[in-house]
């Protein structure tokens, strides 16, 4: 949640999804939210109290400096000083993005079927199920 809408001082406008697109990347590279550990009062505080988040220089190593600076002009706490999503559109990070055609490519191709990768799925959690069940039943017996 952007800061302006923790503080509910004022409106907030398009400048808090912009905030949230940051977060979005973010959780995206480390597969939890900044400050995830936390508990929600303690986010709220930390996000009002704190620097921004944002990707470690030396840490995260493997984005690219354009990433970096991407994820850095979204998590701006000020949200006038925010871009409009006009301009990050014109970001080099963005600009020098691969087409569509490549990125369908690179992710969707061989990737089975939503049905099969589904099925599949539901096959796992029912052995899952079933074990559980198996092991309960030894208990039993």
């Amino acid at each position: 949640m952007a800061p302006e809408v923790m503080q509910q001082l004022h409106g907030y406008d398009f400048k808090a999804d912009i905030w949230s697109l940051g977060i979005t990347a973010l959780e995206l590279v480390h597969g939890h939210a900044p400050f995830s550990k936390h508990p929600p009062m303690k986010v709220l505080l930390m996000t009002l109290q704190n620097a921004p988040p944002g990707l470690d220089y030396e840490r995260d190593k493997r984005f690219s400096k354009s990433f970096k600076e991407m994820v850095a002009t979204c998590l701006v706490k000020d949200p006038k000083k925010r871009p409009a999503s006009e301009k990050l559109l014109k970001h080099h990070f963005f600009k020098h993005a691969r087409s569509y055609d490549s990125l369908v490519h690179t992710i969707l191709d061989g990737l089975a079927p939503l049905g099969e990768r589904l099925l599949k799925t539901k096959e796992a959690d029912l052995l899952v199920q079933n074990k559980a069940l198996y092991k309960d039943n030894e208990q039993l017996s």
